[in-house]
């Protein structure tokens, strides 16, 4: 394999089906080539920001919340702009009865087609 492989980082976001919680995590994912192998093919493995190496996050997603593994992949930004919303201070309205509206012209009286 290449002595420097290629790196990319990459931003997931995940909410977690189980408990609500909202997260977002950075992986670098390097990319290795193998210089014997004629048909050029790379392999890639994900590394955490502690740089431990990891199967991809998205098949093996774990809430660090709750730990509960009902986890939903998100696109990157979404959860910060969840949790934004979540704690802004909502803005007061007015709430209506809405009713249906009754009309006040002549009541037409049913027909009997009974001969």
């Amino acid at each position: 394999m290449t002595a420097r492989p290629r790196a990319v980082p990459e931003t997931f976001a995940f909410t977690c089906g189980d408990c609500g919680h909202s997260w977002e995590a950075t992986f670098q994912v390097m990319f290795f080539t193998n210089p014997i192998d004629a048909s050029g093919l790379t392999t890639q493995e994900y590394v955490d920001e502690e740089g431990r190496a990891i199967r991809s996050p998205l098949a093996d997603a774990v809430c660090p919340k709750c730990g509960g593994r009902t986890v939903r992949v998100l696109e990157a930004g979404l959860a910060e702009r969840v949790r934004r919303a979540e704690s802004e201070p909502r803005r007061h309205h007015e709430h209506h009865l809405h009713l249906p509206h009754r009309h006040s012209g002549p009541r037409e009286e049913p027909k009997d087609d009974i001969p």
